[in-house]
């Protein structure tokens, strides 16, 4: 990823950010680890060992918390594949833990 995609990565994640802050009316650190929540697969170091002690469950959001990120993801992110959107937002949210790359790139 170069350093424009990164920057504008940045600009995209904190857009979705503010529209999940509104939307479920929750502060932007919330809707920011909300987010963090729906894009981890919990294979990195970080949440092997430090994610319980942190509070951070990645497992806790409701099907409909997921499926109003998914929706709100896709409207930001229009035209990109769903695993590719959530690879890139966790490049954002979590840099030094990448999630792996996936191996189709639809947008």
């Amino acid at each position: 990823m170069h350093a424009s995609e990164s920057k504008s990565d940045e600009s995209i994640v904190d857009k979705i950010i503010a529209c999940i802050s509104k939307s479920e009316g929750i502060d932007r650190g919330e809707a920011r680890r909300t987010l963090h929540k729906y894009v981890c697969e919990g294979r990195c170091e970080w949440y092997k060992t430090e994610s319980k002690a942190s509070g951070f469950d990645r497992t806790d959001l409701t099907e409909r918390q997921r499926e109003d990120i998914e929706r709100l993801v896709r409207q930001v992110m229009k035209g990109c594949d769903i695993e590719y959107a959530k690879w890139r937002i966790h490049n954002v949210l979590c840099p030094g833990h990448p999630r792996p790359k996936p191996s189709k790139n639809k947008g």
